[in-house]
C-alpha cells in the first residue's frame, strides 16, 4: 500500500440483500490506489472484484446492494456518506469507468461523435458549476443557460456542435483511431469490437478523470485486439496522467500491464504487492495456487496443479480464514480466527497466519 494515495479504501464491506439474508460480497477490504499507477484486481468469478470497482464510482445497484461499513477516500474526501447528487459530481469527471461490453454501453441510435461530445459537455457543465465560470475557450461559444437543451436538439439532428467537433476528433486521435473524421459520423454497430472499446476509452478520458475503472475491458475481444487495447491503456495512463483500476480474472493480463496486483478471494483482499514481487514470490497460498494453474512450456511437458475444492458459499462462509478448506498449509488457528492484512515484506501485504498474527 502506497503512502501517496489517490484512493484509500479502509475496512469496506458490501452486502446484497436476499431472501436468505445479507450476502456479503466484499468483506472488510482495504487497499490504496496511488496516483498514475495501474492496479489490477484479480481473482475467481464472484470474489467481489466488480462490486469493489462499482462502489468506488458509486454505481452499485441499490437496492439490493448496500455498503455495510468502511470508507472510500478520494483525494481526502470520503465518498461513502455522499448523497446521489454529490456522487454525480465525482462520477465521470473525477472517476470514470470502462465497461466489459462496449456495444451494450454505447447508445446504438446516436453517432459516436455525438456521444463523445455529450461527455465533454457534462465535464464543462460540472466545471462551471464548481467554479462559477467556464474556463475552456472552446466551450465559451456554446455554453449558456440553455446548453443542455440546445445540445440535445442538435444531437437529434445528428449534428455535433462545431465548437466541440475538434475536441471530439482529438479524443479519437488520442486512442489511436485512424481517420477519426469518418468515425465521428458512424454508429457503434458500424465499428469493430476493438474500435468500440477505443471509443469507450475516448469517452471516459474526454472527461479527464484522475481514476479510470476498467471492468474486464478486453473480455469480448480476440487475443490480438486485446493486446492492442491493453498496450493503449498503459500508454494513455502516462499521457493523460491518470490511474487505472483494472478488474480482471486473467493473471496474464495483469502481468502485462499492472504496476501493482491485488488478489481477492471470497470477498476479501488476501494479497497486495508490486507486479514484480507478486509474480516472482507470491506469499498467500491462494496466490500460489492461481499461478500454478497457468500453463507454461510445451503442452506435453506441462502439468497443471489445480486448487482443490471450491469457493465457499458467501451466505455461509467459514468462521476463520475463508481459504482454510482448500489450503495445504492450514493450521488450527486458521479455522478459528481470521488473519489480518499485514506487511510481510516492504510493500508486500498479505492476509495469512503463515506470516504472523
Amino acid at each position: 500500500m502506497s503512502e501517496e494515495k489517490l484512493i484509500s479504501i479502509k475496512g469496506l464491506s458490501i452486502g446484497y440483500a436476499s431472501e436468505e439474508g445479507v450476502l456479503t460480497a466484499v468483506d472488510d477490504a482495504s487497499l490504496d490506489i496511488p496516483p498514475n499507477k495501474l492496479v489490477a484486481v484479480v481473482g475467481e468469478s464472484g470474489c467481489g472484484k466488480s462490486t469493489l470497482g462499482l462502489s468506488i464510482i458509486g454505481l452499485l445497484p441499490t437496492p439490493p446492494a448496500k455498503i455495510l461499513k468502511g470508507s472510500i477516500y478520494y483525494k481526502g474526501t470520503d465518498l461513502v456518506p455522499l448523497n446521489a447528487k454529490q456522487r454525480r459530481m465525482f462520477r465521470g469527471t473525477e472517476v470514470a469507468m470502462i465497461f466489459q461490453e462496449p456495444l451494450t454501453s454505447l447508445n446504438p441510435v446516436y453517432k459516436v461523435g455525438d456521444q463523445i461530445a455529450e461527455a465533454i459537455m457534462v465535464r464543462e457543465l460540472r466545471k462551471s458549476k464548481s467554479s462559477k465560470e467556464v474556463k475552456s475557450n472552446v466551450m465559451q461559444s456554446v455554453y449558456d443557460s440553455r446548453t443542455v437543451g440546445r445540445f440535445r436538439r442538435l444531437r437529434s439532428r445528428s449534428r455535433v456542435p462545431s465548437a466541440l467537433r475538434e475536441e471530439v476528433i482529438e479524443s479519437l486521435k488520442l486512442v489511436r483511431i485512424a481517420d477519426p473524421e469518418q468515425v465521428v459520423e458512424r454508429y457503434p454497430f458500424e465499428l469493430s469490437g476493438g474500435m468500440r472499446q477505443r471509443v469507450m476509452i475516448a469517452m471516459a478520458l474526454s472527461q479527464k478523470p484522475s481514476l479510470l475503472i476498467a471492468d474486464e475491458p478486453t473480455t469480448a475481444l480476440d487475443v490480438t485486439t486485446q493486446a492492442q487495447v491493453l498496450k493503449l491503456m498503459k500508454e494513455l495512463m502516462n499521457e493523460v496522467n491518470t490511474s487505472i483500476f483494472l478488474v480482471s480474472h486473467d493473471l496474464a493480463v495483469a502481468s502485462q500491464v499492472a504496476d501493482e496486483v491485488v488478489v481477492m478471494y471470497a470477498g476479501e483482499v488476501v494479497e497486495h504487492a508490486s507486479v514484480y514481487d507478486f509474480f516472482s514470490e507470491p506469499l498467500h497460498p491462494y496466490s500460489k495456487g492461481l499461478l500454478s494453474c497457468i500453463p507454461s512450456g510445451p503442452k506435453d511437458e506441462t502439468t497443471l496443479d489445480p486448487i482443490p475444492g471450491s469457493v465457499p458459499d458467501p451466505r455461509n462462509p467459514p468462521k476463520g480464514c475463508r481459504f482454510t478448506p482448500r489450503c495445504p498449509y492450514a493450521m488450527d488457528v486458521c479455522a478459528q480466527d481470521r488473519p489480518r492484512l499485514i506487511e510481510a515484506k516492504p510493500g508486500h501485504w498479505v492476509e495469512c497466519f503463515l506470516y504472523g498474527k
